[in-house]
């Protein structure tokens, strides 16, 4: 006989417990990689615009500094109406004087010709006269081709007096120049200068028709007093 299976019913399956439902991410999430490197550029963005605000301030920075405000002869002496404070932007490496330091030109005797609106500096000052005891300041007249170069205010100098006759001595006498003309009179066609020489060879100097110029070494610190030489005239 026939043997007849019947389907058995079908089992559902086990249910799994669904998970919380995913969360929608909006906008653009990058890498870590990529958010340092966005990080990195931020910070040299930063140090490059604070490098050209520094370069930028220098430039403009200025500093109150001493300037002359008339002509100055050498010799005479440096009073507080003769400068007034400007603010300048200069090299480091310039010299100058601060404006609170007026202290340290005032009442200083100029050791050569101060121009109106030049920039004063200490050096350019002293604090004693340019004439000191036991000398003399002549006027000596020489012309422009017998002026030697580098001859300025402050040179030392020999001064030769060369004689009307050959058979007299020439003079030789040392000093300082104490101030110089800036050209040649155009009547005369000479050149002024302003010459400290000894007490006692002043009247020669100042006597002598033909007066040669020698420039010495600024580095020898010659004195006119003791340098005073006469020498006898060559064969």
């Amino acid at each position: 006989m026939a043997m007849t299976t019947r389907p058995r019913p079908a089992t559902a399956a086990p249910s799994v417990p669904a998970g919380p439902p995913e969360r929608e991410t909006h906008g653009f999430r990058p890498a870590s990689r990529r958010r340092a490197r966005v990080a990195t550029g931020l910070l040299v963005a930063a140090v490059a615009i604070g490098g050209n605000v520094l370069v930028y301030s220098q430039l403009g920075a200025t500093d109150q500094v001493l300037q002359v405000v008339r002509n100055v002869r050498a010799g005479e002496m440096v009073t507080a109406a003769d400068l007034r404070a400007v603010d300048v932007d200069v090299d480091p490496s310039v010299p100058t004087v601060a404006a609170d330091r007026i202290d340290l030109v005032a009442g200083q005797f100029a050791r050569v010709y101060l121009a109106s609106g030049s920039l004063i500096f200490q050096e350019l000052v002293q604090p004693t006269p340019l004439v000191s005891a036991g000398t003399s300041v002549v006027a000596v007249e020489v012309r422009p081709t017998r002026v030697p170069a580098g001859l300025r205010e402050r040179s030392p100098v020999m001064l030769v007096v060369v004689p009307r006759d050959t058979d007299d001595e020439k003079f030789v006498t040392f000093g300082h120049v104490v101030s110089r003309g800036d050209q040649a009179d155009v009547a005369t066609g000479v050149f002024g200068l302003s010459v400290e020489v000894a007490e006692a060879d002043a009247a020669t100097i100042a006597a002598g028709d033909d007066i040669r110029i020698v420039v010495l070494d600024p580095l020898a610190g010659s004195s006119p007093v003791a340098h005073d030489v006469t020498v006898a005239e060559d064969g």
